[in-house]
């Protein structure tokens, strides 16, 4: 005991640091130091540079791939409108906003026009090269389908009356063509036959598809007239999709969702609410199958269907079906070669979601087959595979990403595939396997917050050179978005770039440039899917995240114990097979604190360089709370067991691991005893009274696993000559800390001198939740590193940060190579620490003075960084729950200035605000929307910064395919684009953008409407007058010289043909002789 109590005394000796101050301390007696410069208020501007990510929940999607540009529509939030999102290649990104409050329903890319229909039914018309909003247009009842062709200026509304109207995108204004409810004189006594569907012939201008709740027609825009319908009528016997017993013997015709074309335009498929689908022909309109999902021929009664092709017999069995959501139908390069995908029209309640891919294969010659070939061939598709989505949620919309060409609605030769699922996220999925792509450094940063949606952020520095060299080459599709042009910023701006690490819900880790407002030389964003790699996918779950600003090393820590440590290299790995994390091929280590993993070979093999994992530790001490990579090796996790361990990477081996609180226990109970003895004369007659026993100091041990038993002292005995009972409040607190485990939750390395040490070290600072600030020593020993508690401070709450500074420059003290290199030579580092709580800042000088302090009791403090305007100083940034933002000096902590951040910043997330050096705070707008500001700016609004170009017209639209020759002798009329134009828009249509654009370029430049050929304003519309009459005169002798030479050619070729006949028949007379 008496050795015990001398080891006391010596350390309490050693407590009163009032003579031992650092220079940095000494500089009170010559007048404080300032790092903040000249900085005031007025040098408070906060400008509103970006964002990523979107306001509101995505609810539509589409696709030009002719501008390679991609669309989202997004639902109205409280606080904004409906927008739609246009992304192009790299950080290309453009926001429309709704001029009311109201959603996007339906949205589509063509040229350089966007049509948008919201929910309150309004069409609205946006110019992708001006930006700017043309025109808004509200059609004559609710809108319930859309049909739009790029080769064609108009915009066919199918409204819930059942009648279709046209809308002309290139004049603005409502074409005069109009197609009354035309299934009324089918099913007079309806009701309600809204129009469910609108489809364009894929070869054909002027035929029309337009379903009905009831059935669908093929209406003819040469004609002005149906030509005939398809009902689908489930007579008594046949199954239909649910073989409901109750209604089999019963006359049914499902309600109808959706008709589409083959991309030949030779058969027509129709799908119902009950899960069925029909297959049409559009030469008479004869019913050619009926199937759903699982079965085929289920239109035909039970008996006969169960002997043909092995369809399924009745039976009691009764399943239900969900309706149809979408169906594509899809061709490769060939348009013979067909493949089906299907959203829905599975069995209710199925566990896995997905879609549904029929594979036709190449189709029969619609002309030499036989009905009962082409049948077939719908009927017994070569192969049927279920395409499951990630995250297995219900899809309610997708889009096709075809190649180059937009014709066949969107559906020629795919390569993938983007799906829109209930909650909002979106995932893109390769056509036709079905393989999860992921958006990392294939789209913008925006698409890929919704791949799925992430749930927190870092925000990390990493050096400029680091990052330029961090772009990862692997085995991946070309980026499918390529389109536009990124608007004229300044040149970087600062050496560290600012790199967002989102985490999102399926333990994925995306690293991407937040940017400074400024070009963005490495806009490729890099994916860790940590939840593969613990070997825990689908059930991970990241809880923190760290990177080292110089050297790219990560550790990412999730909830279940695991941490894993990426750095950048060549993968071993490249084009072989993924290991397990059981395999024999991970080497393993083993330590009395975990196991640390060399997990090397489970790096994904389509990678050949990049950000890869390199250990896994586990210690089971719990879930992670907080990580802290070094730039000098050393990575620190904190668990929430409270277990504090280090690693340090040149092993790899473990270096510490001890319980938090039993290095503060021991640090709190010595300096209670100092301040009992402090009211006793002095510091030296207590040591003495403690050797001689007059103070008893019970000591416990606690052995760690693994560690040797260690001695603490477990506190004072009260005594007579000294000892005071305790407040109220602190044995409230005192059981409160012994009823909570004590954690770390955040931390620091850091390079400076502690106390009265001769010579500067390695630190790391930690922060508790039981208001401890802890300091630890990392000093060499040998061809190791040793780890020890060099003391620590107790603050008013849980510290929210811990930021080391420089006191000679206002640099950041962090443990940087080259300030650990100055070690050696003897360098020596003043610094001192920023805590921040929520309720106070202070300065600490480690491991136990405090300098300043600032409280505020009237606001709560959520969030802190440092700040550094070039060419002033530093300052402390505090943001606060009510969204207000206070500034202090250095080191002083007064009170500089203050600003709000703007009225769009969600205060519920506003915890997870990040401070960048360079000023820039990033916050979230919304749920899943990332906003960017900059505190030195001039007070810029968002609308003011500049916009991206998104069109390109040197870009031209493919010509749309046209009627083969054999649909041409068999008397199809083939109308061109200029002819359907007058057919809708009618004879007093002015001549649109693209003939005015033809005819200038043919009179050998742009010349003015109003002095072209030195006629007047009105000679001109004269002269369009009378062009527009004989174009309507040309068209109706095309229409007859087409007919008669249709006649003639169907003459000739018979006359050909007998006379074929002729000649084969008299060569085999002579043949005889």
């Amino acid at each position: 005991m008496a050795s015990k109590n001398s080891e006391l005394a010596d350390k309490l000796g050693k407590l009163d640091l009032k003579d031992r101050k650092m220079p940095f301390l000494r500089r009170k007696s010559e007048g404080e130091i300032n790092l903040s410069g000249n900085i005031s208020s007025d040098d408070f501007a906060l400008d509103d540079v970006k964002r990523y990510g979107f306001e509101g929940k995505p609810s539509a999607i589409a696709y030009d791939p002719v501008q390679s540009l991609v669309a989202v529509g997004t639902n109205e939030t409280d606080t904004s409108n409906g927008s739609i999102y246009i992304f192009g290649g790299g950080r290309v990104s453009v926001r429309y906003n709704l001029p009311r409050k109201t959603s996007v329903k339906h949205v589509r890319i063509h040229d350089d026009r966007l049509l948008v229909i919201d929910t309150k039914h309004e069409l609205h018309h946006f110019n992708l090269a001006t930006h700017a909003l043309v025109c808004s247009w509200s059609p004559p009842g609710a809108v319930s389908a859309i049909c739009t062709d790029p080769a064609s200026d108009f915009i066919f509304l199918g409204l819930q009356n059942g009648e279709t109207v046209v809308f002309d995108v290139d004049g603005d204004i409502a074409a005069p063509f109009k197609i009354p409810n035309l299934w009324k004189e089918f099913s007079p006594k309806a009701t309600s036959l809204p129009v469910v569907s609108i489809a364009m012939h894929p070869r054909d201008l002027g035929t029309l598809l337009i379903a009905y709740l009831e059935g669908a027609l093929l209406f003819s825009i040469k004609q002005n007239k149906a030509t005939f319908k398809m009902k689908f009528e489930l007579k008594p016997g046949a199954p239909g999709s649910d073989m409901d017993p109750a209604t089999i013997k019963t006359l049914r015709t499902p309600k109808l969702s959706n008709a589409i074309f083959n991309p030949s335009g030779t058969t027509v498929l129709t799908t119902y609410e009950d899960g069925c689908m029909a297959f049409w022909s559009t030469t008479d309109g004869r019913l050619l199958t009926a199937r759903t999902l699982q079965d085929f021929d289920v239109h035909l009664p039970a008996p006969v269907m169960a002997g043909f092709g092995g369809g399924p017999a009745l039976g009691p069995a009764f399943t239900l079906r969900e309706p149809f959501h979408k169906v594509a139908w899809c061709c490769s390069s060939n348009m013979d070669d067909t493949c089906m995908l299907v959203s829905g029209g599975n069995n209710v309640g199925m566990a896995a979601k997905g879609l549904t891919l029929i594979e036709f294969g190449v189709a029969p010659n619609n002309i030499t087959s036989s009905w009962k070939q082409i049948t077939e061939h719908l009927g017994n598709p070569k192969r049927q595979r279920f395409l499951p989505v990630p995250h297995n949620i219900d899809v309610v919309d997708f889009c096709m990403l075809p190649k180059t060409s937009p014709h066949h609605a969107g559906s020629h030769d795919p390569s993938a595939v983007m799906v829109l699922f209930t909650n909002g996220d979106i995932a893109t999925l390769r056509y036709p396997d079905g393989e999860y792509l992921s958006p990392a450094g294939m789209m913008h940063p925006s698409m890929a917050m919704v791949h799925p949606k992430p749930f927190s952020m870092e925000v990390t520095p990493i050096n400029r050179e680091k990052w330029l060299g961090m772009v990862a080459t692997r085995d991946k599709p070309a980026a499918y978005f390529k389109g536009g042009a990124d608007a004229r910023r300044m040149t970087r701006r600062y050496q560290d770039r600012s790199i967002a690490c989102t985490i999102h819900k399926d333990a994925t880790v995306r690293v991407w440039d937040l940017g400074h407002n400024d070009e963005i030389e490495n806009s490729e964003a890099l994916e860790l899917d940590v939840g593969v790699v613990a070997g825990k996918p689908g059930s991970a779950k990241v809880s923190a995240v760290s990177a080292s600003q110089a050297t790219g090393e990560m550790a990412v820590g999730l909830e279940s114990g695991e941490v894993v440590i990426y750095r950048w290299g060549r993968n071993k790995s490249y084009k072989g097979e993924l290991q397990s994390p059981t395999s024999p091929a991970v080497g393993m280590t083993s330590s009395p604190f975990g196991q640390l993993r060399d997990i090397a070979s489970q790096a994904d093999p389509t990678v050949k360089e990049g950000l890869l994992p390199l250990y896994l530790m586990d210690a089971g001490s719990g879930g992670v709370k907080t990580t802290a990579v070094s730039d000098v090796g050393f990575v620190a996790i904190g668990y929430d067991s409270g277990t504090l361990t280090v690693v340090d990477l040149r092993g790899p081996t473990v270096i510490y691991s001890i319980v938090i609180s039993t290095v503060t226990k021991d640090v709190n109970r010595i300096k209670e005893v100092a301040k009992a003895a402090a009211k006793r004369s002095s510091l030296t007659s207590i040591a003495k009274d403690i050797k001689r026993g007059s103070v008893a100091v019970a000591s416990f041990s606690k052995e760690l696993p693994g560690q040797a038993k260690r001695t603490s002292f477990g506190g004072f005995r009260k005594t007579n000559s000294f000892g005071t009972s305790s407040s109220k409040e602190e044995k409230e607190n005192s059981k409160e800390k012994e009823d909570k485990t004590e954690y770390v939750n955040t931390m620091a390395f850091s390079v400076m001198t502690i106390g009265e040490d001769e010579f500067s070290s390695i630190c790391l600072h930690v922060g508790t939740n039981l208001k401890n600030v802890m300091t630890f020593r990392i000093l060499p020993d040998g061809s190791r590193f040793t780890v020890s508690c060099a003391g620590g401070h107790p603050v008013d709450q849980s510290p929210l940060a811990l930021i080391p500074i420089n006191s000679d420059t206002g640099a950041s003290a962090r443990a940087t190579p080259e300030a650990v290199a100055g070690l050696r030579q003897g360098q020596f580092v003043n610094g001192f620490l920023i805590c921040v709580t929520s309720n106070q800042a202070r300065i600490i000088v480690p491991p136990e003075d405090k300098e300043n302090h600032k409280s505020w009791d009237e606001m709560t403090c959520i969030q802190a960084g440092v700040a550094e305007l070039p060419d002033k100083g530093i300052v402390l940034v505090c943001v606060y729950t009510t969204g207000k933002v206070r500034v202090f000096s250095i080191p002083a902590l007064k009170e500089i200035g203050t600003f709000d951040l703007p009225a769009e910043v969600d205060r519920v997330k506003l915890s997870n605000c990040r401070i960048t050096r360079e000023g820039f705070i990033s916050a979230w707008t919304s749920h899943v929307e990332i906003g960017l500001f900059y505190m030195w700016g001039t007070g810029k609004q968002l609308h003011t910064q500049p916009k991206d170009i998104l069109y390109n017209p040197d870009i031209t639209v493919p010509a749309r395919p046209t009627i083969s020759g054999l649909q041409w002798i068999s008397g199809t009329q083939h109308i061109s684009a200029d002819d359907f134009d007058l057919l809708i828009g009618g004879p007093d249509r002015p001549p649109s953008q693209k003939q005015q654009k033809a005819q200038q370029k043919a009179n050998g430049g742009d010349k003015s409407p109003s002095v072209a050929n030195g006629n007047s304003v009105f000679g001109n519309m004269a002269n369009a007058f009378n062009a527009r009459t004989q174009n309507l005169q040309n068209f109706q002798d095309n229409m007859q010289n087409l007919e008669n030479t249709t006649a003639e050619f169907a003459k000739a070729t018979t006359k050909f043909i007998e006379s074929q006949k002729r000649k084969a028949v008299l060569g085999g007379a002579k043949s005889l002789f």
